[in-house]
């Protein structure tokens, strides 16, 4: 048995690399209030274009996301009237954009400017965005910090007692060539309806091939079914200043869209069982790590490599 005590951020820690900040259903017209960790954004919609930008008012700091009104590039501050432009850091009263990526119906976004912050990630999501159909499945609070949602892919051992995936083989861990963190193995279960149409009794014969790659603490695309017909999990979690938001996206190809519904199912169903654990962790004990837990201290290790974020500017 290995003692080790590994990092642990604070519930409102950001990181450097990505998040996925919203869903497309949260998103109104015009401006919409957004908050990771403990900073204040505001999304602001025009047609199918959605930009992210600092909702602090440069002014006063009032909170341009209630209350505040779009005007062309500007938004005018409900507090004193004074137009703020959007991005324009040149002007005197303006606030910054943040770095965003949309695919599907979700929302990313990424607070440092550092290349080495996004570890193949932009590239990954716009191939997946040119290929699957994305919808959204879960959106729900969390009580533990945000890394232990996407920890959850490389805790081997969880799938077989929270999950009750009868085997679970390999589930190698390696890092991606973009420095990514990446585990892969294999599931055995019964077939899916949808792949065993009509078939009662199936057996624990199908194959689902598992690859999860993390991106950041926060964010992580799994892989999962045949070779012939995959579906893609996007998991995120967004620190909230007592635990975190948890979202997942669900993608397909266009020719699996019938599977969607079993799919979002499932991942809603998955999450409910992960909670039930999360939210009476206790996340101050003392980490006593065994031979099976290489991947989750690997995990760990992945998260020490990003800096936390600096200021918006």
């Amino acid at each position: 048995m290995i003692e080790q005590t590994t990092s642990r951020s604070a519930p409102d820690q950001l990181h450097g690399g990505w998040f996925l900040l919203a869903l497309d259903d949260e998103l109104g017209p015009g401006i919409t209030p957004l908050k990771l960790g403990a900073r204040n954004l505001i999304a602001v919609r025009d047609d199918d274009r959605v930009r992210v930008f600092s909702a602090t008012c440069p002014h006063r700091g009032a909170h341009l996301g209630y209350g505040g009104t779009l005007d062309g590039q500007c938004v005018i501050c409900p507090f004193h009237g004074k137009r703020i432009a959007l991005g324009d850091t040149a002007r005197r009263w303006s606030v910054p954009e943040v770095r965003t990526l949309h695919a599907g119906s979700a929302l990313f976004a990424r607070l440092s400017d550092d290349p080495g912050d996004d570890r193949g990630f932009e590239q990954a999501i716009k191939q997946a965005a040119g290929e699957l159909t994305f919808v959204p499945a879960v959106h729900q609070e969390v009580a533990v910090p945000a890394e232990y949602v996407v920890e959850n892919a490389f805790d081997a051992e969880h799938f077989s007692t929270v999950h009750l995936v009868p085997a679970v083989k390999g589930m190698r861990v390696s890092m991606g060539v973009h420095d990514e963190l990446v585990i892969e193995g294999e599931f055995r279960t019964k077939a899916p309806p949808w792949e065993r149409p009509g078939e009662k009794d199936r057996q624990l014969n199908f194959a689902s091939r598992f690859v999860a790659r993390a991106y950041s603490p926060h964010l992580v695309l799994t892989e999962l079914g045949t070779a012939e017909a995959p579906y893609t999990i996007i998991t995120g979690a967004v620190p909230d200043g007592t635990g975190c938001v948890g979202r997942v996206v669900i993608g397909v190809r266009p020719d699996r869209t019938a599977s969607l519904p079993a799919l979002v199912h499932g991942a809603k169903y998955a999450f409910q069982q992960d909670r039930v654990v999360w939210d009476h962790l206790d996340v101050h004990a003392p980490q006593r790590y065994d031979a099976a837990d290489t991947s989750v201290i690997a995990f760990r290790r992945f998260c020490d490599g990003f800096a936390p974020a600096g200021a918006l500017s």
